[in-house]
């Protein structure tokens, strides 16, 4: 499996798990977990969505939700850096530990 399969599968998994969630939010969630964007402007960019859009999932995430916190935010670019809440973490599917 790749990288984007993977991450597609988190997502999925995401909304399996929380059906309340939108393939959006689930993928901000997925996002965080793997490192591929820690902030609303990367994570727009990356995945080609409208920073308002990115931003409007992120106050859903974290004040209607609390599954993710901003931890910083430029008020000039409207940036919100992230980090997902322990609830958030609760939410991602992590593979089973091998069997030794």
């Amino acid at each position: 499996m790749d990288e984007a399969d993977a991450f597609m599968a988190e997502v999925e998994a995401i909304v399996a798990r929380a059906p309340e969630l939108s393939p959006l939010h689930a993928a901000v969630i997925a996002a965080l977990d793997q490192g591929v964007a820690s902030d609303s402007r990367t994570f727009a960019k990356v995945f080609g969505v409208a920073h308002a859009l990115t931003l409007r999932a992120i106050s859903d995430l974290s004040d209607g939700f609390g599954l993710i916190e901003e931890t910083a935010r430029d008020p000039r670019t409207q940036r919100a850096r992230l980090a997902l809440t322990e609830a958030g973490r609760r939410l991602v599917p992590h593979p089973a530990p091998i069997a030794a």
